[in-house]
């Protein structure tokens, strides 16, 4: 298949539209942004004013005993001043929700520009850090390049949240199951078009990610012990310092007034300063815990309300095709019903309200004497147990809808901005195990440097042997392959003009470095990847729902050429004999020679041009198309020699070859 393949297919082109639409956004938004920062400066300076005006007036209202205006003057001037904070204030929330606004948008161009650096977050890595893989699935991630800088996940995400990152990462990283993938892919269909809303959602997760605390903590206490009900005499005492302290409150008014005695007095104080000391001590000794508490579930009502906002978000579901199952899942998770994620965030906001009171400082002088007479905290857990018993165990699903959630939204972004990128085709179970695309090309290029090519991998006991030169293309086919199918499972559209494909799971051996630490050879350490690959195509062999796609490149470089024949011709057999289907690359010619591989191999080949240059000097130029048939040509020593090396290489090897000679002849 001279298949030019190489046509470059829509799928080569296609976000142009989107770059220039986002960039107009960004500079309609700069433009705003920079108009509200000069308006935030004059308010600025306004204030600075007021507040100058303000202690001038007040030291010659203070000096001056003649001049009595300058005390209504001052007065004049802070309340002027407190009016002009207040009505600054809205203009800075607007302010800085436009550059989270802004954020989001550079984001959304350094997508589609692929500027890795840009969009490199520490963050981001360590919560990708932290998924638990299994270590042939944390392999594929590292061979394809699906996760980290520069990766899939890198160029797809527009997810913020911990739920989100995680979600999004199993999905490309995970099986390639239809049913789901299918199911994803027509969320992600009523998604793409809405513009704003996934702009706003975008923004508001990126608010919620930076001012909450994890999820984590938050789902392990609602589904925890709840830590009051085995100190119940707490509650009690709590609610018992309150009539008691009410009680002294009315004694004390009633003896100063003259209603009472004059005597209750001193015992209305002495009763108080009793309740207050229990109180301190309590607080002080025992509500360490329900401290703690209070910081895992309401971080601050900043964080609970971000949260009901973003789950609120989800009420533009409410505008998606009714029969698309996962939306209508979703929505029912995160904002129907009475155990909803809106309504139990909605009621938690209600609580964090009440225990705010000690986070601020503006409020705190209310929560001091709140506490010392009443041990309010105890009356704020109270609640909070109450909301647990009630919410506790419906919590985790609304961090899995939210991630999602997530999840789609992100990937509706890469629909939007790629319209000619191509839908999958799956294949059902009782169709050809076969992996086959037309126009496929490597996601994470830009389109003005993808090459695309036509790809057929299987059926079941055959296999694709692609040969080349170095740096011709080899391994860039075999990982635009497994890259297309990490896209088709998470419903995401695939960089091809077509692409089919069953159920299959990944298994690939593509990096494998040495273990010094472990005193694993390269060798071994390739043996090992490859045993991996054999015995999770053995373990898939017994589920016919799902096929093993193996993609090995270069394989068993660590031994001598005609071993390796045997070795390579071993494994593949194995691969063959469970069903597997795949691809392995090579540019050891002798390799497409053996006879038993040659029986069952449909080869390929990349290559390379040579041409003098202006100057007379060879210069290699390759054209990344995949051809019928084995490589022609080699390029090493010629790659020896364009970086300089090959003179002198030849030179030493003379000089040992004459060496030899004269050594023999004296002899």
């Amino acid at each position: 298949m001279e298949n030019g393949s190489g046509h470059q297919g829509d799928a080569a082109h296609g976000c142009g539209e989107a770059i220039a639409r986002y960039q107009a956004l960004l500079n309609d938004n700069s433009e705003r942004q920079e108009a509200l920062r000069q308006k935030d400066r004059w308010f600025g300076l306004v204030r600075l004013l007021l507040f100058l005006a303000f202690v001038i007036l007040v030291a010659i209202a203070a000096l001056s005993t003649d001049l009595p205006v300058a005390s209504w003057l001052a007065w004049g001037a802070l309340i002027a001043f407190f009016v002009a904070v207040t009505v600054n204030e809205p203009l800075r929330d607007e302010l800085e929700q436009l550059q989270k606004k802004v954020s989001v948008i550079k984001r959304l161009l350094a997508r589609l520009n692929r500027d890795w650096d840009w969009l490199a977050s520490k963050r981001v890595e360590r919560v990708l850090s932290e998924l638990e893989m299994p270590p042939l699935r944390q392999a594929v991630a590292s061979d394809l390049d699906l996760l980290g800088r520069a990766s899939l996940f890198q160029f797809i995400s527009m997810a913020f949240t911990e739920p989100g990152i995680r979600t999004l990462a199993s999905w490309l990283c995970g099986p390639a199951e239809a049913a789901s993938a299918r199911e994803r892919a027509d969320a992600v269909k009523t998604l793409a078009p809405m513009r704003e809303k996934r702009l706003r959602f975008y923004t508001l997760s990126r608010q919620v990610s930076e001012g909450s605390g994890s999820p984590d903590h938050f789902v392990r206490w609602a589904k925890g012990d709840f830590w009051l009900a085995h100190r119940m005499w707490l509650s009690h005492w709590s609610r018992a310092s309150s009539w008691l302290s009410l009680l002294g409150i009315v004694l004390a008014v009633g003896s100063i007034a003259g209603w009472l005695p004059q005597g209750l007095f001193r015992v209305s104080l002495i009763s108080l300063g009793g309740i207050i000391a229990i109180n301190l001590v309590l607080t002080t000794l025992m509500l360490g815990p329900a401290h703690a508490v209070f910081s895992i579930a309401m971080a601050n009502r900043r964080a609970v309300n971000d949260y009901q906002e973003i789950f609120t978000a989800a009420e533009f579901l409410g505008t998606a095709d009714p029969t698309s199952g996962l939306l209508s899942r979703l929505r029912e998770t995160l904002l129907d019903g009475d155990l909803s994620a809106a309504s139990g965030m909605a009621e938690l906001q209600k609580i964090a309200k009440a225990g705010g009171l000690r986070q601020s400082a503006g409020t705190f002088l209310i929560y001091l004497p709140l506490q010392c007479l009443t041990l309010w905290d105890i009356r704020v857990l109270t609640k909070l147990e109450r909301w647990q018993a009630k919410y506790g165990q419906q919590v985790e699903s609304w961090f899995q809808s939210l991630g999602e959630f997530e999840a789609l939204m992100s990937i509706a972004a890469l629909r939007d901005d790629y319209p000619c990128w191509g839908e999958p085709t799956w294949v059902g179970a009782d169709g050809a195990s076969e992996v086959s695309g037309k126009g496929i090309g490597h996601p994470l290029l830009g389109d003005a440097n993808r090459v695309c090519n036509d790809v057929s991998v299987g059926p079941a006991g055959s296999v694709l042997l692609v040969t080349g030169s170095n740096m011709s293309g080899k391994s860039t086919m075999m990982r635009s392959v497994g890259l297309n199918v990490a896209l088709a499972a998470s419903g995401a559209p695939v960089c091809a003009d077509s692409f089919s494909l069953p159920t299959i799971e990944l298994a690939t051996s593509i990096r494998v470095s040495d273990d010094v630490s472990r005193g694993v050879s390269f060798y071994m350490a390739e043996l090992q990847r490859l045993k991996s690959v054999v015995e999770h195509a053995r373990l898939l062999a017994v589920d016919s729902q799902r096929t093993c796609l193996f993609l090995l490149d270069e394989i068993l470089q660590g031994t001598n050429s005609r071993e390796r024949q045997i070795a390579v011709v071993q494994v593949l057999q194995h691969l063959m004999e469970f069903g597997a289907i795949g691809a392995i690359s090579t540019h050891d010619l002798e390799l497409a020679d053996e006879p038993k591989l040659m029986s069952v191999a449909q080869v390929v080949h990349f290559r390379e041009t040579i041409c003098p240059d202006a100057e007379g000097n060879e210069q290699m130029t390759f054209d990344y198309l995949m051809r019928q048939g084995v490589s022609p040509t080699t390029n090493a020593l010629r790659l020896l020699q364009m970086v300089g090396l090959g003179q002198e290489l030849q030179q030493a090897n003379d000089a040992k070859m004459k060496e030899s000679s004269d050594e023999t002849e004296s002899k």
